[in-house]
């Protein structure tokens, strides 16, 4: 055996076997490496974050990014191909956390019904009153992510797109909704309705001026749901 060279299957230093040395060194650094990068690049994230809060828009440049991040353009390209690619990655991780905050409002609820009450209003209040995960920046980026980058859009949403799915799945087999649509045709017609709200919600700072509170919105989006017969005869007026 040649110097360097390491038998397998010894025990290293934590008794874990199947590892050379070498092995274990080039893992440990490439962790370390890992580490940094994924601190650098959500710093990155943060503060582009912090930016688009700040203005209502997405034109920062990325000499300003580097500087309130301290630190610099040349890190940033070690990170991000573009400053498209950084709004992508945000955008990406900001649904992920709008969605989680709607399925634990969901969770709570105690019957299917009650969960697409839950799902119904945290659509409406998330964009307008959820700074924290970056409402803003959903609206700003999302029509010309759907219109520039369509396969990208829809992956970003299906995990929200599933929720709704199986909320709905779960008040068809209570018997609380109507059976002559599908569901997929229930899911894309309360998705975009409920969505477009929520966005008029966030632009306009609230629906109350148009008389569009919450609890108005739920009543018409479940009487348009409820099978035919659970319907209120006045629902017209």
């Amino acid at each position: 055996m040649k110097t360097g060279d390491a038998p397998r299957n010894v025990p290293d230093g934590r008794g874990e076997v199947g590892t050379t040395w070498q092995e274990r060194a080039v893992e440990r650094r490439l962790g370390d490496a890992r580490a940094l990068a994924v601190a650098r690049s959500t710093k990155f994230m943060a503060t582009a974050l912090e930016l688009v809060q700040e203005s209502g828009q997405a034109n920062f440049t990325l000499q300003t990014l580097a500087e309130r991040a301290n630190l610099s353009v040349r890190t940033f390209y070690q990170h991000f191909s573009s400053k498209d690619e950084l709004l992508l990655a945000l955008y990406e991780d900001v649904t992920a956390r709008y969605t989680e905050a709607i399925r634990e409002k969901v969770e709570a609820a105690n019957s299917p019904m009650g969960q697409l009450e839950a799902w119904c209003r945290g659509v409406l209040s998330r964009p307008g009153s959820s700074q924290e995960v970056g409402g803003r920046l959903v609206l700003i980026y999302n029509l010309s992510l759907e219109v520039e980058h369509p396969e990208a859009f829809a992956k970003v949403w299906e995990p929200h797109r599933r929720l709704l799915t199986e909320i709905l799945t779960a008040c068809s087999q209570a018997g609380v909704i109507r059976n002559d649509l599908s569901l997929s045709q229930l899911t894309s017609l309360l998705g975009y309705t409920m969505t477009s709200f929520g966005q008029f919600n966030a632009l306009h700072e609230g629906m109350e001026g148009t008389s569009l509170t919450e609890d108005v919105v739920w009543s018409w989006c479940r009487q348009a749901i409820e099978p035919s017969a659970a319907r209120s005869p006045t629902s017209s007026q």
